[in-house]
């Protein structure tokens, strides 16, 4: 008997849409909160929800219900943020797959793992060394005569032997094949994707899939290795950074959820920090230290650049400012302290490009904040041009830092916002 398609219900929105009034089961209204996808108020109608705040976007069953959200940044432009962000020099960009207009995000993924571990697979399933522990008949390898005297009591037969191993079953295959069962369980991906994940595990099959709860293992590209970069690159983004797994007793199933403030983030701190290190000295993303002089008070600046073995720029990264074009009061009074931690003159505010040009803000009697914002619309060449350009801007301000000796707050200030 053939088996139907399953049908899935789908439930479509936006990130930093508001919807006033929206409809929902209270399983979906509760794994919304729970996940922290959104903000949801109830209103006087049964099962009815004032909607805002969606914080997250991507793809995730709850209940029966694939819940699509779709972000503002398009997502060919996502998909090549989160690639650059997690290593650059994989290869997964958006220019290099072919989406339609109105893919979703987990789709987008999962035609890109497929795609990819098609290309790393093209040249034959890697093999590697693996060293085994066994009891043979025969002398393998190097006899182990201490297990020998302990676990055969005298007996000759079987040999306790160890030796290597030329297999398939390796970490970067068990990655793989990991990542394609996982994408498979996700219902109403496109029938191509399905096939190509299918002909991913026909070729792994002696390859087993990674412990339950694992995660992805630690597994360094080398030369030997290097065609399979791109696939472990998005097998990682898969298995560990935003997969959602199935938890006993929930309603939320499988999924692929993303931050989108965390993705710019992301890939500010790695594109801006390789930026500034072509012109010299370290940069760090999360840099940690403290405010006060006890250590009591920790600070965590999202990029600090190092020259000479002193702070010379500090940058903070935001991705979006208040509704009518206003900068949050917040982000200025913590780039502030950062600043006065470590002796700077200048500090660097980072946006994604809004309603609100860039700007400067005059501390009095501190330091001057310098708000920057980047256009993530523009194609990704385009954009990792206008991060160098911020690089340079950043690199020709490097002489304004001072010493970083200074630790105690000046006096309170007010600011002067010139536009």
């Amino acid at each position: 008997m053939r088996r139907r398609a399953l049908v899935m219900e789908t439930l479509d929105l936006s990130e930093g849409r508001r919807i006033d009034a929206l409809v929902l089961p209270r399983t979906i209204s509760a794994a919304l909160t729970s996940e922290n996808i959104a903000t949801l108020v109830p209103r006087p109608e049964a099962d009815t929800y004032e909607l805002s705040n969606i914080r997250k976007v991507g793809t995730i069953v709850i209940d029966g219900t694939v819940v699509r959200i779709q972000p503002k940044t398009p997502i060919r432009r996502l998909f090549a943020l989160l690639g650059y962000a997690r290593d650059p020099a994989a290869l997964w960009r958006a220019d290099d797959i072919e989406f339609d207009s109105d893919v979703d995000l987990y789709s987008a993924v999962a035609h890109a793992f497929a795609r990819s571990s098609s290309s790393a697979l093209a040249g034959g399933v890697l093999r590697g060394y693996v060293v085994r522990e066994e009891a043979l008949p025969v002398v393998r390898g190097r006899w182990r005569v201490t297990d020998q005297i302990t676990r055969r009591a005298g007996q000759i037969l079987p040999l306790e032997v160890v030796y290597d191993d030329y297999v398939d079953d390796i970490p970067e295959n068990r990655a793989l094949k990991s990542a394609a069962i996982r994408l498979l369980r996700f219902p109403n991906l496109p029938k191509s994707t399905i096939l190509s994940l299918r002909r991913t595990l026909r070729l792994l099959d002696d390859v087993a899939t990674l412990p339950a709860g694992s995660g992805m293992p630690g597994i360094r590209i080398d030369r030997r290795n290097v065609r399979y970069r791109g696939a472990l690159a998005l097998a990682r983004l898969i298995l560990t950074d935003s997969s959602l797994e199935h938890r006993q007793g929930s309603v939320v199933g499988s999924g692929f959820l993303v931050d989108s403030w965390t993705v710019f983030e992301d890939f500010v701190g790695a594109a801006l920090g390789e930026a500034l290190e072509r012109r010299g000295g370290i940069a760090t993303t999360q840099y940690r230290s403290w405010l006060d002089t006890a250590g009591r008070v920790s600070i965590a600046p999202d990029l600090i650049w190092e020259v000479d073995g002193r702070v010379a720029a500090c940058i903070d990264l935001k991705y979006k400012i208040e509704h009518r074009g206003a900068y949050p009061n917040a982000d200025l009074y913590q780039l502030v302290a950062y600043c006065t931690r470590f002796g700077l003159d200048t500090g660097h505010l980072v946006y994604a490009a809004g309603d609100s040009e860039p700007g400067i803000v005059d501390v009095v009697d501190g330091p001057t904040i310098l708000q920057h914002a980047l256009d993530l619309d523009a194609p990704f060449g385009d954009l990792l041009a206008q991060v160098d350009e911020l690089a340079g801007s950043i690199a020709r301000s490097e002489h304004r830092g001072g010493s970083s000796s200074r630790i105690a707050m000046r006096a309170p200030f007010d600011a002067r916002v010139h536009r």
